[in-house]
């Protein structure tokens, strides 16, 4: 079952309901809230928001997708506050609407790119909030509002995506082409790939820096709240290398202790355009829906 409705604190937003059958709802359950992929509207990209909170639904979940003010059917917003304390704040008003209407107090919040973007940092401070889905994240680690990275963190997650594309993954042949032909540029990339390919070479570690350190402290707070968060990464986007590169070594570890999920989906690009690819997308977020509630969680511990 799907309504429209009008929410937020001036009923400005505009959002779709996607829930089960009425004998079917459960307001104990968390509601998925399905957060802007940059600037497409609560269809998603491909249709994808829409398929994913369907098959919610399909499992007995409450979605709602939802349009930031400005993008797709919510008219813009006056309160010329800056477009990253205002998705907040919407977000915020999206779960105090559903909280009012359906008398739902738990939420996982879920997004694309800069979507993901908000739902990683509700996470790590609004209280209701007992997961998120992070497809494709970029930029999520550090600090910077308008989602740009210095550009010693962009080369390197260049480097590395050119590397693990090159060497072993389905777009190899894509990547070689452009290499062969001149479409990269080399200027800082290749001293950077020479430094790199040695330390490895001898065993060198980095000492951490400041967003490890930063990252290590947020994602002790979830595991301590028990907030569950799933990364999900295409094959062919540098998204995953951006993440392996700000958790540096310390990434398997993580994922070892249970405080990072992450999977990855072969053969598709940032967008998941091939149909196949989406379902099994669309499969992934179910599986780990149905196990949010039942799975132990890690204790939490230090920092590795």
């Amino acid at each position: 079952m799907e309504e429209a409705e009008l929410l937020g604190k001036d009923r400005d937003l505009v959002g779709v309901v996607t829930h089960p059958a009425v004998e079917e709802a459960d307001s104990k359950l968390p509601a998925f809230l399905l957060l802007n992929a940059g600037s497409v509207h609560h269809v998603g990209p491909n249709r994808l928001y829409v398929k994913i909170a369907r098959h919610l639904a399909s499992l007995g979940f409450m979605a709602l997708r939802f349009d930031f003010a400005g993008v797709g059917d919510s008219p813009r917003r006056r309160d010329r506050l800056p477009f990253g304390e205002s998705a907040v704040r919407q977000t915020q008003e999206a779960m105090h609407h559903l909280t009012a209407t359906r008398g739902i107090e738990r939420f996982v919040l879920m997004g694309l790119c800069s979507g993901a973007v908000f739902s990683y940092r509700m996470a790590t401070f609004d209280p209701r909030v007992m997961g998120a889905v992070l497809i494709n994240a970029w930029g999520h680690l550090h600090d910077g509002a308008d989602g740009r990275l210095p550009p010693h963190i962009v080369n390197r997650v260049l480097v590395h995506y050119y590397a693990r594309i090159a060497l072993r993954s389905s777009f190899r042949t894509k990547v070689w082409r452009r290499a062969l032909t001149g479409g990269m540029d080399y200027g800082a990339r290749v001293p950077l790939a020479l430094k790199l390919a040695r330390n490895r070479l001898f065993g060198r570690r980095k000492q951490a820096t400041p967003v490890e350190a930063d990252s290590a402290a947020r994602m002790q707070q979830l595991a301590e709240r028990s907030v569950r968060v799933l990364h999900i990464y295409s094959e062919g986007d540098k998204t995953l290398d951006y993440l392996q590169v700000a958790l540096g070594d310390r990434l398997p570890e993580w994922r070892r202790r249970g405080w990072l999920d992450v999977r990855i989906v072969r053969g598709t690009n940032h967008t998941f355009t091939p149909l196949w690819k989406q379902r099994e997308l669309v499969d992934i977020i179910g599986t780990w829906a149905q196990n949010l509630l039942d799975e132990p969680r890690p204790p939490a511990a230090s920092p590795p």
